[in-house]
């Protein structure tokens, strides 16, 4: 979902231009501090995404604070006020180099943060208030925010792979084609529904006036060349409040997964739908699904690419999976 519903898109624009700034493509894996990495000294900032949850995360994240405070943990909290100040604040942040730095708010949020932290020593903490939490849920952190604080608190640090698009990074899922034109409709008109409700109902609305859109697509394995209803590219399984759109992604085997929807009708596509919940719409035999390092996409249309519910450029564009690139804090 977005990471602030009263953030205009230029206001995004600008933010990913920074994040570009702040990141470049070369990763440094050196690891500085153990697994377990707080003890009663630690010093966490937390960056706080007010408008995340479509502006519902305010109480979750007083009850995950409390959590962490009665662990004997005072961190410091610093709101952002939309996408360029939470790039700005979490470049301020690692520069100071705490213990952790937790991003607090939904998938949007993250995206911005991990930007910041890709490559650095410094661990990413999570605390989940958004309508998705697709990055919490793909690499076993609890959805509930008080169980994340919990977590936050006894987890241990482990290193993740994200996917790379140009000079910027993304945790969980990227796509062209109809499924980022429902991101764009979930993020600036779908106010009143969360989560996965608000991602199959912008399915059903997008659905009605989408056509399949040229697409070359190029990575090991596959080469294909038509029209497609989608395209993702996943670092871990879940998109959309729990879809399980790439049921063999794991975000640490150094692999991105690709689930390729072909143009079909509206009719043959719809009976589908429920079944990527589950993850078994990879038996439609019209789907294709391989795990590979980099993929290329290539329009002769201007056609966007969403990644963590966010947008990231228009095509042409090369993703390629950027392995160990963030250190997080999961849960034992």
């Amino acid at each position: 979902m977005g990471i602030d519903q009263q953030t205009g898109s230029t206001s995004k624009n600008q933010a990913q231009r920074q994040v570009r700034q702040g990141t470049g493509p070369a990763l440094r894996l050196t690891c500085r501090i153990p697994s377990c990495i707080l003890p009663p000294s630690v010093r966490i900032i937390i960056l706080f995404n007010p408008a995340a949850g479509r502006g519902r995360a305010r109480h979750k994240f007083q009850a995950a604070l409390e959590v962490v405070q009665r662990g004997g943990v005072e961190p410091e909290v610093q709101e952002s006020r939309g996408a360029e100040h939470l790039c700005e604040l979490a470049r301020q942040a690692l520069a100071e180099q705490p213990d952790v730095i937790v991003s607090a708010g939904g998938d949007g949020t993250h995206h911005y943060v991990l930007n910041a932290l890709a490559g650095s020593d410094v661990p990413m903490g999570i605390l989940p208030l958004g309508s998705g939490n697709d990055l919490a849920r793909g690499i076993g952190i609890p959805v509930d925010p008080r169980r994340a604080a919990a977590a936050l608190l006894k987890g241990n640090s482990k290193r993740i792979d994200l996917g790379r698009a140009g000079a910027s990074f993304y945790g969980g899922m990227a796509g062209a084609g109809l499924d980022a034109m429902v991101a764009r409709y979930v993020n600036e008109r779908a106010q009143r529904v969360r989560g996965r409700l608000a991602y199959a109902w912008g399915v059903l609305r997008c659905l009605q006036a989408y056509q399949p859109r040229p697409l070359e697509v190029r990575a090991d394995g596959l080469n294909f060349s038509g029209e497609i209803m989608s395209v993702l590219v996943g670092n871990h399984p879940f998109y959309g409040g729990g879809f399980r759109i790439a049921p063999r992604a794991r975000a640490d085997d150094s692999l991105l997964d690709i689930c390729l929807i072909p143009a079909m009708s509206k009719l043959q596509l719809l009976p589908w739908i429920p079944r990527v919940y589950r993850g078994t719409h990879l038996a439609h035999p019209r789907i294709q699904y391989l795990q590979t390092r980099r993929i290329e996409l290539h329009s002769p249309e201007p056609l966007e690419l969403f990644a963590d519910g966010e947008f990231m450029q228009e095509l042409p564009v090369a993703i390629e999976a950027a392995p160990r690139a963030l250190r997080v804090i999961v849960a034992q």
